[in-house]
């Protein structure tokens, strides 16, 4: 998008019309417009007007039954594509577009999910720890889709994915909370510290295994960054 674009919403000094602070539609395609910019172009004047000014709306209770309603949609792009086919000056071919373009997003997704799951599986902590592991992936690469939804993004989503399901809300977390022995624990504990695999040796199969699978995953993890990274 060229910048003379924004021109369109300048008075004769450069500065953003003053009327336009309150048209809340008029904001709203400011804003929306300052992300279709190529690299390069300096439109984050028109992005911070714009926020800033759609927030302000917010705050004070101006319109904001449809700022609100209007920002939805855009989180709900499924959605929005029949509220956006009924206005009357829409664009039929930019509609298509963004249909086709949320198809290939949502395509993507299902198949990181699958890889996700085959990952799972092969880990082994979802069948040989069912007794107190938690198969909870999915929820996790939900959590990380809305985190880093970019397409561009797929390996970010999948370690974070794997990060969440492995560690910060589930299976470390289960040995910590319902499984091992105070002395177990502590011994647990050490391994990570140290990251030493020898350290577990005396520890139940269980948690040699919740343990194999963060220490493999982490390492496969580091392999990959610096494989991409040019570094062998």
């Amino acid at each position: 998008m060229e910048i003379d674009v924004f021109e369109s919403f300048k008075d004769e000094e450069g500065k953003f019309k003053v009327k336009i602070s309150n048209d809340v539609q008029g904001l709203l395609s400011l804003y929306e417009a300052s992300y279709l910019s190529f690299e390069g172009e300096t439109v984050w004047e028109a992005k911070a007007f714009s926020r800033t000014h759609l927030m302000n709306l917010m705050k004070e209770g101006i319109e904001s039954t449809e700022v609100a309603e209007q920002l939805s949609e855009t989180r709900c792009i499924r959605r929005y594509f029949d509220i956006y086919n009924k206005k009357e000056q829409h664009n039929p071919s930019l509609l298509e577009l963004a249909k086709l373009d949320f198809n290939m997003v949502q395509s993507l997704y299902q198949k990181e999910l699958q890889e996700l799951s085959r990952w799972w599986e092969d880990i082994g902590i979802g069948s040989k720890l069912n007794h107190f592991a938690r198969d909870r992936y999915v929820e996790s690469f939900f959590w990380s889709v809305g985190m880093i939804p970019e397409p561009e993004f797929t390996s970010c989503r999948q370690e974070l994915t794997k990060a969440v399901q492995l560690i910060t809300i589930h299976n470390v977390d289960d040995v910590y909370d319902t499984y091992g022995t105070l002395a177990e624990l502590e011994l647990f504990t050490e391994a990570f510290e140290r990251w030493d695999v020898d350290v577990i040796n005396t520890l139940p199969d269980d948690m040699i295994l919740c343990f194999l699978a963060v220490y493999n995953t982490v390492n496969e993890l580091d392999y990959n960054i610096f494989k991409e990274g040019g570094i062998k």
